[in-house]
């Protein structure tokens, strides 16, 4: 922005008040417009933040309702686990089964929260609307813990089928290992499955608005 001085001398007291009536005008004209322009900006900031977090969060739902379903069946697999294993504490020579304990789960995004905040659109949004956000994506990322948690631990249960044993000579204290460690998985999978479906909801509401 450039003030320039005027080209012709100024004589009187109404020149000056001429002139300076002339910037002052000037000036905020171009004011005006510089901050009619940045308010289009953020405007068209804070609209395509939202844009992007409503498909995001549309996607996480989906994944949400797919995972619900995929730790249902992780829990039935660690069920199935624990028949098996009293089975083989009281049956090992009659044993024709399988242990299996792996982890199927479907990570939720947070890129267009993260771009959102990262880019400044965050500060041109109502805070009920950024407290909103933030505690949504505050239970995913303790859902996305989880189920690393969940995975872990299932993962860890099956150590004494990696050690070497026949599978019809593993030592009684394994057996009560992988019981207690099969038991610790369920736990998590269910506590998973209760955070998800608490979730799942809030991404429900949150799409309403």
């Amino acid at each position: 922005m450039d003030v320039h001085a005027p080209h012709e001398p100024i004589r009187t007291w109404r020149d000056i008040a001429l002139h300076l009536g002339i910037v002052t005008v000037g000036l905020f004209i171009a004011l005006s417009l510089e901050a009619f322009v940045e308010h289009l900006h953020n405007r068209h900031l804070v609209a395509e933040a939202r844009a992007n977090i409503r498909e995001e969060l549309q996607i996480n739902h989906d994944a949400a309702q797919k995972n619900i379903g995929l730790v249902q069946q992780n829990i039935d697999t660690i069920k199935a686990n624990i028949d098996t294993i009293h089975l083989l504490q009281t049956h090992p020579k009659d044993f024709h089964g399988s242990i299996t304990n792996s982890m199927s789960f479907d990570s939720l995004n947070d890129a267009a929260w993260r771009t959102a905040r990262d880019t400044g659109a965050l500060s041109f949004m109502p805070y009920k609307e950024i407290q909103r956000y933030s505690d949504l994506y505050m239970l995913e990322a303790l859902v996305n813990q989880k189920a690393i948690t969940a995975g872990e631990q299932s993962f860890s249960a099956s150590i004494p089928t990696l050690m070497g044993y026949d599978i019809d000579k593993i030592p009684a204290d394994e057996y009560t290992q992988m019981l207690r460690d099969n038991a610790a998985t369920a736990i998590d999978l269910l506590t998973l499955k209760q955070f998800l479906i608490q979730l799942d909801q809030a991404y429900v509401d949150e799409l309403k608005h």
